[in-house]
């Protein structure tokens, strides 16, 4: 980001003001400035990870006024807008984490007395580490409301199901011993101790539930109790039952169904029969559930709501009816939930608030981003929260620019929180809105020019104006020839645009062209590659990206416009250039190269006007974008070492060193800027300094009168200040 000029707001500068004057004056003592660290952006839709399992818990244990939430195991680490390490719950309108959460991954949960049991591959709860003052919880742990709790010493391999039988929790897995006691892949706990149930299971056990008084078992198993029982078996409360002769392969699932027991997982053959995937128990033997076909993949999970019979998993088709990876049975048919079509597997399935809740590996649903969590509300399919979204997908923020006071974010998004924003939104300083509605792509790059805001990008047109109502293509915009706009600035008076399109305004250009006023203009000849830069250093227009020649001028990768004619910056860099900003009046290229001119730089450097500048070693990565703010330079990108030291995404030069920001951000940072005296990063990331933000984050530096440390000056800073004098401290 080439430099642009802060504007504050005026209630801030006013407060700041007042502040300053009353320090000066002697009359409250400074506080030290507020740590330097990363802020939370938006929440995002759903989590940031993988969803193993469903529970449904009441907090208050059906007694008090609290109602129940659902509960969600896996992988991830953020909820919505909360850090929540692998288990989460939801009430209905935001995701809470539950204490420190656990250290690894939750694989199965289920209610024991009251209390939250969660299962699965951690060994910690509460924190990281038992160093950092976490509890030792060995795969099982019990939250109460407040706390976590390990049951005894726990397991010493991974817990997979649970299940409460005969008034005792079982767990099950790929464990051989619980609390230092054998107890092969299957143990049940009866409040003090754990217990073996018979002499257990001869390999794993993936799903467990009660069936008519008994405990059923379903795994990878081939003998339970000794004797041969394939996959599925069932414990009396005595000894171990077999149901038939099995199945060929692993059961994943369980569910009953109708009065019937139903099995989903890997099998093909039940009974020597034909049998693929899933199938019902009548009482004496496996039968198929629909016309035969059955799935075409792996059933992960099942679930009953109302009437239906609930299948998640890896299929693509069940009875020959597409129904990609969820299907309901109706008691007569297979059918489609929605149209499915979710991007990956569906791994877990449960009732809450009577909508279908499914999780799993998948991002979206029904071309609905929903980040591995997502409802059925009966006639679609809806995140468990909200953020910046994408149709299909993902989002990320391209640009920022500061206009009007407001902080305009540009990128390739179709909604932000529960509003439609349309590859554009403006950021008032409390929250996001959408600005207009009619740019149709991709926004790579913004711009203020004669007091109106420009967008260029993948949209129709590819750059547009918004006159302060509405967005209007700018002069007849690009034409063909790729019609992305990725970069504007302004010099000499003009708006610059760069590119990859060929012409604007019916205007032969090749990649780069002026705006003046009321016509396009071409820059000499062009370039012969995609422009991805632009800036203004020493007086000159300065281009920077994938071409090799200007004007038919050899340049490597960067050239400058003298106001006629292009010339090439020294022996250029070699490889593509991403950013330009100007920084200790030098000019800072950042980018996909590793040498300029004849000195080795790691994907930046400087030009002093004369020669090429290595700058400590360089980063690892590719750099994306560049600013400045007091005295340091910030690099954001897809680095995760500057100068040979640890900087996730984001680094800042002093002018003799690199230093990270903060713990950096989660994921690729392709826009930075300064807002209100702040860095403000917009990428592909979900989190920064450990903390939820989507997208988008501020990297907030101290400033002089915030004295409550919530990085903003205003009326409560001041109400600080006025209590202090009041009380002569």
């Amino acid at each position: 980001m080439c430099s642009q000029v802060n504007v504050h707001q005026r209630i801030r500068l006013a407060t700041s003001a007042i502040l300053l004057l009353v320090v000066a004056l002697g009359a409250v003592p400074v506080q030290a400035q507020c740590p330097e660290q990363w802020q939370p952006g938006n929440e995002i839709p759903g989590l940031n990870g993988h969803v193993y399992a469903w529970t449904m818990w009441d907090p208050d244990g059906g007694g008090g006024p609290l109602p129940e939430v659902l509960v969600a195991g896996g992988n991830f680490t953020i909820a919505g807008a909360a850090s929540a390490r692998h288990i989460a719950i939801w009430d209905g309108d935001s995701w809470q984490a539950l204490g420190g959460g656990v250290n690894n991954t939750v694989y199965a949960l289920t209610v024991y007395n009251g209390d939250l049991i969660a299962g699965g591959a951690f060994r910690v709860a509460e924190a990281a580490s038992v160093a950092a003052g976490g509890v030792a919880a060995e795969r099982i742990a019990r939250w109460d409301g407040t706390h976590w709790h390990p049951l005894d010493t726990g397991m010493n391999n991974h817990v997979y199901a649970l299940a409460v039988h005969g008034g005792r929790l079982i767990a099950g897995g790929v464990f051989t011993t619980a609390g230092g006691a054998a107890a092969n892949r299957v143990a049940r706990w009866d409040g003090t101790a754990w217990q073996q149930l018979g002499s257990g299971l001869n390999n794993y056990v993936h799903a467990l539930i009660v069936d008519q008084g008994k405990l059923v078992v379903g795994g990878t198993f081939t003998t339970a109790g000794g004797a041969t029982a394939n996959r599925i078996a069932r414990w009396s409360g005595f000894d171990w039952e077999t149901f038939g002769d099995g199945f060929n392969n692993a059961v994943y699932s369980l569910a009953i169904y109708g009065g019937e027991l139903v099995a989903g997982g890997a099998f093909t053959q039940a009974e020597g029969v034909t049998i693929r995937r899933i199938a019902r128990w009548d009482g004496s033997a496996w039968q198929t559930v629909g016309t035969g076909g059955n799935t075409n993949s792996y059933v992960w999970a099942l679930t009953v709501i109302g009437d239906d019979l609930i299948a998640g998993g890896d299929f693509t088709l069940i009875d020959g009816i597409s129904a990609p990876k969820v299907a309901r049975w109706n008691g007569t048919a297979w059918q489609a939930v929605g149209s499915g079509a979710t991007n990956n597997t569906v791994r877990a399935l449960t009732s809450y608030e009577g909508r279908l809740i499914a999780g799993g590996f998948f991002t979206a649903i029904d071309d609905i981003p929903v980040n591995y969590a997502a409802a059925w509300t009966g006639s679609d399919w809806q995140a468990l929260g909200s953020g910046i979204l994408y149709e299909g997908r993902n989002a990320y923020i391209d640009a920022f620019v500061v206009f009007g006071g407001d902080l305009i974010a540009g990128g390739d998004f179709t909604a932000w929180g529960s509003d439609i924003a349309h590859y554009v939104a403006l950021w008032d300083g409390a929250q996001w809105q959408p600005l207009g509605g009619e740019i149709d792509g991709r926004v790579r790059a913004l711009a203020v020019y004669d007091g109106e805001l420009i967008a260029g990008g993948d949209g129709t047109g590819g750059i547009h104006r918004w006159d302060g109502a509405a967005w209007q293509v700018l002069g007849g915009g690009v034409q063909p020839g790729g019609t992305a706009v990725h970069a504007l600035a302004v010099y000499n008076g003009e708006l610059i645009a760069g590119g990859t399109f060929a012409g604007a305004g019916g205007v032969l250009v090749d990649q780069i062209a002026r705006w003046d006023g009321s016509s396009w203009q071409p820059l000499g000849f062009g370039t012969n590659n995609v422009v991805r830069a632009l800036c203004v250093y020493d007086g000159e227009l300065i281009a920077a990206g994938d071409f090799t020649a200007a004007s038919g001028v050899p340049v490597d990768y960067i050239a400058r416009w003298d106001g006629s004619n292009w010339q090439p910056v020294g022996d250029g860099v070699s490889g593509r250039a991403n950013a330009l900003t100007v920084f200790g009046g030098d000019l800072v290229v950042g980018g996909e190269f590793t040498a300029a001119g004849d000195s080795t730089v790691n994907h930046i450097a400087r030009w002093d006007g004369e020669f090429w500048w290595p700058m400590q070693g360089g980063v690892n990565s590719h750099v994306y974008d560049l600013t400045s703010l007091n005295g340091r330079l910030v690099a954001g990108g897809r680095f995760t070492t500057a100068a040979g030291y640890t900087a996730y995404y984001a680094a800042g030069w002093d002018g003799s060193t690199w230093q990270p920001l903060g713990s950096g951000l989660e994921y690729h940072v392709y826009a930075l800027d300064v807002y209100d005296d702040q860095i403000v990063a917009g990428g592909t990331f979900n989190s920064a300094g450990g903390k939820p933000a989507a997208y988008w984050a501020i990297y907030s530096t101290g400033q002089v009168g915030d004295l409550n440390c919530d990085h903003f000056v205003n009326f409560f800073d001041f109400a600080i200040m006025a209590q202090h004098w009041l009380e002569g401290q």
